[in-house]
């Protein structure tokens, strides 16, 4: 093999290549395409000899605007900045190529060429989307490790005022107890008396049932931030625990009680029986579903429309399963085959980070299991969180 077979074999395989287009009064005469241009856009230099618009059809269609204003600037002896843009292998898959242009002039400074440098910088792009989504990953994530800090004191700063709100309902709730029988002995004899504006007899089970309120209400609210403070805590990342799924649901309809209540007035919860235990991560699970049942509020169009949270055990199959069903608006066939992707959002405007249902995915995958969405247009959408039971050791039998 001679020098000159073994330099042609050499450039066919460099991931860069060199054109020229020859200008003659402002016009393009001749354009030449190196051999290199073989190995990063898969045509070879007889193609574009044959195919002069070649150079411009392989331009993927949103960048050949710009592509075309490099070339007129160019022909007109114009310096250029470098350009990166996509382009259409001749297999179909889209590459990028980054275009440093060179312009050289005749003696009265008119446009004579310009020399081309192409670099195919395609795994560059894909490194730096990568690593944008890592970084975007890494904001989220000491996002929510300050919002868990956040919410852990929040919740210890509502609880000194509620604790003090317990502890006078339950002492005016002693003090009307004690206190009714009087009144009653008082409206036997008397007849009946203004209390608060309203007469005895028709205040006082609204002032029983006022007090009852005031306990429970400050009984929920202890709940609430206690549920809060617990989810805030530090995953521990162990997947080793004995789960109960109908507690993970309900921890998870807890916390996200208020959304429920502003997106329907349909809302309904069935939990399953007999449901054997699941090995994994209760903070994690209940990420998943408080994840599913955002995605679902956020999806109803009308308080009317339902969302429905169930959980069952599919004997046949094995699986313990949590399912979310809502009435809302549903999620187009296109964006569904993308909608377990990081960042992929259908609900930006809102103020979606598409990393709900991708984390819920890695989640309920190293839980062992696989989550599904199933969806309409208009219709609503299903989400099935499918994971194995727990396998409880044999009794060892004794003889």
């Amino acid at each position: 093999m001679d020098i000159e077979q073994r330099y042609e074999k050499l450039i066919n395989y460099l991931t860069d290549y060199i054109y020229t287009v020859t200008i003659k009064d402002g016009v393009v005469v001749d354009t030449f395409h190196g051999p290199g241009c073989v190995s990063v856009t898969g045509y070879t230099s007889e193609h574009y000899k044959k195919d002069p618009q070649l150079w411009y059809r392989m331009v993927h269609h949103k960048d050949r605007e710009k592509v075309l204003e490099q070339a007129r600037l160019a022909l007109g002896g114009k310096e250029v900045n470098p350009l990166e843009h996509r382009i259409i292998h001749r297999d179909g898959t889209v590459r990028w190529i980054r275009n440093k242009i060179v312009v050289s002039k005749n003696a009265d400074g008119t446009p004579a060429a310009y020399d081309g440098l192409i670099n195919d910088i395609t795994e560059l792009k894909r490194a730096e989307v990568a690593a944008a989504i890592r970084n975007q990953q890494l904001k989220q994530a000491d996002k929510m490790a300050s919002l868990g800090i956040l919410v852990s004191g929040i919740a210890h700063e509502i609880n000194n005022p509620n604790n003090f709100i317990l502890l006078n309902a339950q002492l005016y709730s002693k003090v009307w107890k004690d206190i009714t029988p009087i009144l009653d002995a008082y409206y036997g004899e008397n007849g009946d008396f203004s209390v608060a504006g309203m007469q005895y007899s028709t205040s006082k089970e609204k002032i029983a049932q006022s007090l009852e309120g005031i306990f429970k209400g400050s009984e929920r609210i202890q709940n609430i931030t206690a549920s809060l403070t617990e989810y805030a805590k530090a995953d521990s990342d162990k997947l080793n625990e004995r789960v109960d799924i109908n507690k993970v649901v309900e921890m998870a309809i807890l916390i996200t009680g208020n959304l429920i209540r502003k997106s329907t007035n349909n809302f309904n919860v069935e939990y399953g029986k007999d449901i054997p235990l699941i090995k994994g991560n209760t903070q994690q699970l209940e990420q998943v579903v408080i994840n599913l049942i955002n995605n679902a509020c956020q999806s109803l169009n009308t308080p009317s429309a339902g969302i429905t949270v169930s959980t069952y055990y599919n004997k046949m199959r094995n699986k313990v399963r949590i399912k979310v069903e809502d009435q809302g608006i549903g999620i187009k066939a296109g964006d569904l085959k993308y909608i377990m992707d990081p960042f992929f959002t259908t609900k930006r405007e809102m103020g979606g980070t598409g990393l709900g249902l991708s984390v819920s995915y890695n989640i309920v995958k190293s839980h062992g299991g696989l989550l599904i969405l199933n969806s309409k247009p208009d219709k609503g959408t299903t989400a099935r969180a499918s994971f194995p039971p727990l396998l409880e050791p044999k009794e060892e039998r004794t003889l």
